[in-house]
């Protein structure tokens, strides 16, 4: 099955969460744990990652925390996925570097499709942003 990585989905909360407050407020791992049930030390390295690659802005100090940086149009799918789990790819063998450790690499029938689901996903992922779940989270509450 594909699927997302939780370190991924807490991102996702992460960065709507504070897309919502539109920059003004600052939010916490605290917060964000406590609001949607997530451990905290987990959210504060996923958040960590988020300010090392500049999604977020981390402010140091007492009433610290962290503000979303880019705009939401900007920040895709793809890049929160690159970010947080590195490349994305469906199968281990879709990067040439991966191909040597796979057993039926000499004698595989499906790699083309593959890599044609690869690359579709990519691109989907590339085109869907952090405004396009903004959305369909208003549209979701309005019904």
């Amino acid at each position: 099955m594909l699927r997302i990585s939780k370190k991924v989905e807490y991102a996702l909360i992460g960065l709507l969460h504070m897309a919502q407050k539109n920059g003004q407020e600052l939010t916490t791992a605290k917060e964000l744990a406590n609001t949607y049930h997530i451990p905290q030390e987990l959210m504060g390295k996923v958040l960590q990652q988020l300010a090392r690659r500049e999604l977020i802005q981390s402010v140091q100090g007492v009433k610290g925390g962290y503000k979303i940086r880019q705009s939401t149009e900007q920040i895709t799918l793809s890049l929160i996925y690159d970010v947080i789990d590195g490349p994305f790819k469906i199968v281990s063998c879709i990067h040439k570097k991966d191909r040597l450790d796979c057993e039926q690499h000499s004698f595989c029938t499906i790699r083309n499709p593959m890599e044609i689901i690869q690359n579709k996903l990519e691109l989907f992922f590339s085109q869907l942003t952090l405004k396009d779940l903004e959305r369909e989270i208003f549209i979701g509450r309005k019904k």
